[in-house]
């Protein structure tokens, strides 16, 4: 997650905006399209639901009236006076007693068979009848041996009775009251698939259905589906209300409830064709929203990345504002108000730096002004002459270093010089030092140049006044029998190094670092420091290590490159 943030921080703002326009304008979209999906689903399910509801009821409907046309013609049967009549007469004889059977009985029990083909037979069980009739008048220990029989109650209702299996069979039956006693039953042997029918017919396209009686009991249980979506327990109306979308109702009369039921895999699959559907549209959306997140960010960002471009090129030294803006806005602020601050820059560099060059350069050439060098040189030459013709041989040699020393200084006016002249003029110096103090300290050089590197160009005297430092503040203060100075210079790959040491008496580092600054009063170091400083930049530095009782190391690194000339 960090490498991920970090990665969105070093990102182009130009990017960064493309994406926040992109997120800002996905996340609407990615809401209304779940708000959508989530209504679309709802929908779906509600009209799934309403469908199941409107089947099964129809058909629920459809099977109430054919129960209600049975048990009407029951009702009718059983209050049948000729059907009474023939169940408490008192035969003659027993061909009265079949001719009253055939005449009377068998029309009013076998003519609803011709109407309703569901109606398989219909059978009368009384105690007045002795010898079955065909299938139409039976004993009434015939009806005790019958399933059905045990499932009577003690009222004077219809009863539904199922038989499943091999032998599938609706029966309807009910009792006749001849006051207290019960005298008679009628029963009615319904076609199970024929009284079903209005129900499995609409258990069609992955549709199943189950029925149960008013004591749990299953009395149908089928369906129509591929099968994946086949039910592992289709006789559990609890399995099914938990994994499918149902609908259930209960039929009046017969107490059974119809439960009508579909996978909701199906409805959840309609859906995701209708989200497909619209991938495309949400697709254009997306790569629109990238297109003008891109331009947008690009014409906003341009300024800035101008402006950017400009502040890198003024890092570099190119003090022009070539970014410009007529906006309002807080980038064209931003735009203006740096110009402002560059113009301002540039004229305090041209009043502060640029007069300060000019200044160096005037007291520089004040001070050169001063010595005539033909004259310096002359008479320094007489001076070298006259100390041999004497035998002065120290004299001739000490007049022979300021002579090398003035000459190397001077420069015929130039402010640059080789490293190879200043080297020179430093061990001029020194040997005029090491007259002046009795050779009361070594020097020691560590040089490791090349040719090449001893003819780069330096700025001239920038080692004279640390080494004056080291023997006046540090040699001469210290009470050390061996007092060492030692001057180095060395080669880097993209500048040299210069270092003045000693072993004198040193100070603290807080004071040493003052040495530097303005309020060193040392004219020369900082001259040295401040010419530095603006031929070079931050490229150039001087740096000052001391510590009390061991000693003083200065370094001042030059970058190799072409130095600013100094009119």
């Amino acid at each position: 997650m960090k490498k991920l943030l970090q990665s969105f921080k070093n990102l182009k703002f130009r990017y960064k905006l493309t994406l926040l326009v992109l997120a800002a304008g996905l996340l609407p979209v990615g809401i209304i399209v779940v708000y959508m999906q989530s209504g679309m689903m709802d929908l779906l399910h509600k009209n799934e639901v309403d469908n199941l509801e409107k089947s099964l009821q129809q058909s629920v409907k459809a099977i109430e009236n054919q129960g209600q046309i049975y048990e009407n013609l029951v009702d009718y049967l059983s209050y049948s006076q000729d059907l009474r009549e023939i169940l408490t007469m008192e035969p003659q004889s027993d061909y009265d007693t079949y001719k009253e059977y055939v005449d009377v009985a068998d029309p009013l029990l076998q003519m609803p068979q011709l109407y309703h083909r569901e109606i398989r037979e219909i059978t009368l069980y009384a105690e007045t009848i002795e010898v079955p009739h065909g299938n139409t008048l039976m004993p009434l220990d015939r009806a005790k041996e019958q399933e059905w029989y045990a499932q009577l109650d003690g009222g004077s209702l219809m009863q539904w009775t199922v038989t499943r299996g091999a032998d599938q069979e609706i029966t309807a039956s009910r009792k006749f009251y001849n006051g207290d006693d019960i005298t008679a039953v009628l029963s009615m042997s319904l076609d199970y698939k024929s009284v079903l029918e209005p129900f499995t017919n609409i258990l069609l396209d992955n549709t199943g259905g189950i029925i149960l009686d008013a004591d749990g009991t299953v009395v149908y249980s089928g369906y129509s589906m591929d099968e994946e979506y086949r039910p592992a327990k289709s006789e559990s109306l609890e399995y099914i209300q938990k994994n499918y979308t149902c609908s259930i109702q209960e039929m009046e009369g017969t107490g059974w409830t119809f439960c009508m039921y579909r996978p909701t895999e199906i409805i959840t699959r309609s859906a995701f064709a209708l989200l497909i559907r619209n991938i495309p549209l949400v697709g254009v959306c997306i790569v629109l929203l990238v297109l003008l997140g891109y331009i947008f960010s690009r014409r906003t960002v341009s300024c800035l990345e101008r402006l950017t471009e400009n502040m890198n090129q003024i890092h570099l030294g190119f003090r022009k504002v070539t970014v410009s803006s007529n906006s309002n806005d807080e980038v064209g602020v931003l735009i203006r108000s740096f110009r402002r601050m560059m113009e301002q820059m540039n004229h305090l560099i041209s009043e502060v730096y640029e007069a300060k060059i000019r200044l160096q350069n005037s007291e520089m050439k004040a001070l050169q002004a001063q010595i005539n060098p033909h004259f310096l040189y002359n008479s320094l030459s007489i001076i070298n002459w006259k100390a041999l013709e004497a035998g002065e041989d120290e004299i001739s040699k000490v007049t022979l270093a300021l002579s090398t020393y003035y000459r190397t200084s001077l420069n015929k006016g130039e402010t640059m010089t080789t490293v190879e002249n200043e080297l020179n003029n430093i061990r001029a110096y020194l040997k005029i030092q090491l007259v002046m103090h009795d050779n009361s300290f070594s020097v020691i050089e560590k040089v490791s140049l090349d040719n090449d590197a001893l003819q780069i160009r330096i700025p001239k005297l920038i080692l004279q006044p640390f080494v004056e430092n080291a023997i006046d503040h540090g040699l001469d203060l210290s009470e050390k029998e061996e007092k060492r100075l030692t001057i180095g210079i060395r080669e880097e790959a993209d500048a040299l190094i210069f270092e003045i040491s000693d072993n004198g008496a040193g100070m603290e580092q807080e004071k040493a670092q003052e040495i530097l600054t303005y309020q060193s009063p040392g004219y020369g170091v900082r001259n040295v420091c401040d010419r530095i400083r603006v031929l070079y930049g931050e490229a150039g530095s001087v740096y000052v290590e001391s510590a009390e009782g061991k000693g003083t190391k200065v370094t001042i690194r030059i970058p190799k490159r072409a130095e600013k000339r100094m009119e």
